[in-house]
């Protein structure tokens, strides 16, 4: 399962819940696969790591981020002015929308040791953060730093792997290869090669080929019984008038214009 959560502490919630649903359901809660998004900006050192970072800001559209935001959730962000803060109640939307402005308002933290994560949300800032990846994490800095991220995401959120996004390409993901990947072995938190070389993705993520017997899609596996279809009760519909024909307007004789 992809996630986009802001924070650790949004990622472990979510987390948590999927697994113990899966587990009412009779399911095997760790055979559930949680990827948070995370957007790392890596450099050999500090000051490498806020160049990198400082030259995306510079060329980061703000009004693009805010366009992109707009189409993906149909909440024109040009009404609202650059600085002024915005909550769930501020902006409108559907329910899929208030999840996604509930999720920006649970990561102001104003307890967090993070200043970025205690800054409220504005226009400004949600385009720049569109503009620099997507709303995920962004930790910014050296190897092990960066590395440390993502450990806790591991430790404490309980994630089992990351959809990592990038800033520029290829360069963010030669980073994460050459510098990111390294470290993360050395800690124990990647592997040096697949489980099964040469198998299939859900061979390597799950260690089974097929879909293990407690998913639901496993009932309908070739050979199996077929599963009797559920009978859908129908609505009550009440009964259409008949319209005389006498009411109804001939339009044969009338063009279509497309």
């Amino acid at each position: 399962m992809f996630l986009n959560p802001c924070t650790v502490k949004q990622g472990k919630k979510v987390i948590a819940e999927a697994r113990a649903a899966a587990a009412a359901e009779g399911r095997d809660p760790e055979s559930l696969k949680f990827f948070p998004c995370i957007v790392p900006i890596i450099g050999r050192t500090e000051e490498e790591a806020r160049e990198k970072h400082a030259k995306a800001l510079s060329v980061a559209d703000v009004i693009g981020g805010l366009a992109q935001f707009s189409g993906y959730t149909g909440i024109d962000m040009s009404v609202f002015p650059l600085d002024e803060p915005f909550t769930s109640s501020t902006l409108k939307g559907g329910a899929g929308i208030q999840s996604v402005l509930n999720a920006f308002e649970a990561s102001t933290d104003s307890s967090s040791a993070d200043s970025a994560s205690s800054e409220p949300w504005t226009p400004r800032r949600l385009g720049m953060r569109m503009a620099l990846g997507g709303l995920h994490p962004c930790p910014v800095g050296s190897v092990s730093k960066v590395a440390d991220v993502f450990e806790e995401w591991v430790i404490e959120a309980d994630c089992d792997g990351f959809n990592v996004a990038y800033v520029s390409n290829p360069g963010s993901f030669e980073d994460v290869v050459d510098l990111l990947v390294p470290e993360l072995q050395r800690r124990g938190l990647m592997w040096d090669d697949y489980d099964v070389p040469g198998g299939t993705f859900r061979e390597n993520i799950l260690g089974t080929r097929t879909l293990r017997e407690d998913h639901y899609g496993s009932r309908f596996k070739h050979g199996r019984e077929e599963v009797k279809s559920i009978e859908v009760e129908k609505p009550d519909v009440a009964e259409v008038p008949v319209v005389q024909e006498k009411n109804i307007p001939s339009f044969a004789s009338q063009p279509i214009v497309i």
